[in-house]
């Protein structure tokens, strides 16, 4: 099958490897490229013993050693929302992480659900843009926290989108990201995907992914079982 893959550049070279290996044949399209805001996401972390630790994407953590960077946090609560951040939380050091469950409202459930360690507010290390979920859940738990960015989103500019779609000829682009979806149809609406007689299935992420995907293509959107990667990709199962 031929695919899009719509991640930043390194990740979509992950992905276009491990499809390559299940016998499809990947394409890359880079819509973000990330930047990181390491002195922030530092400073916030050794400016106090805070009360736990919250994450809704690895990327927030990829600059971050526990150890040198936050040695008075590493043994807190560090909340993920998901597998593949509790693992990239672990892998920076942190020894105490929760795993949330896959979306930032069920993440936000798991903090309030879970015992105080302490006082003081939760420190939230998030990106930008972000889907407003996660942070309305907390205050609607009467959670107290603060929110740091820690890196961006930043849109690639000057893609090559008519040329890459005439070379992948994609039977299927896949999504990870609301933006990225919203995006993407930015650049190659609907009637541009016609003019070049393509008829592509959306996998997407997530629900709220799939809600990007205007409304007129919503017969070709599959959303995973689970959202992550490994949900995703069993759409092409």
């Amino acid at each position: 099958m031929r695919l899009l893959v719509t991640r930043p550049k390194e990740k979509a070279e992950r992905t276009c490897a491990r499809l390559a290996a299940m016998g499809h044949e990947a394409f890359s399209l880079p819509l973000f490229c990330a930047v990181h805001f390491d002195d922030a996401a530092k400073a916030a972390l050794g400016a106090r013993s805070w009360r736990a630790l919250a994450v809704t994407s690895a990327e927030a953590l990829q600059k971050i050693d526990a150890g040198r960077d936050a040695a008075d946090m590493r043994d807190r609560p560090l909340f993920a929302v998901g597998d593949k951040t509790a693992r990239a939380a672990r892998a920076a050091g942190f020894t105490r992480v929760i795993d949330g469950g896959g979306d930032g409202e069920r993440l936000a459930e798991a903090i309030a659900a879970f015992p105080p360690s302490g006082d003081g507010p939760l420190l939230y290390l998030a990106g930008d843009p972000r889907a407003p979920f996660f942070e309305a859940a907390l205050r609607r738990f009467g959670v107290a926290f603060e929110t740091v960015t820690a890196y961006a989103m930043r849109p690639v500019a000057d893609l090559p989108v008519v040329a890459i779609l005439e070379a992948a000829r994609p039977q299927a682009v896949l999504f990870y990201s609301a933006a990225a979806a919203a995006r993407f149809f930015a650049l190659a609406p609907p009637q541009l995907l016609a003019e070049y007689g393509l008829k592509p299935l959306f996998l997407c992420l997530s629900a709220k992914v799939a809600a990007s995907v205007p409304a007129c293509l919503s017969a070709s959107v599959r959303i995973g079982g689970a959202p992550d990667e490994e949900g995703l990709l069993a759409l092409l199962n």
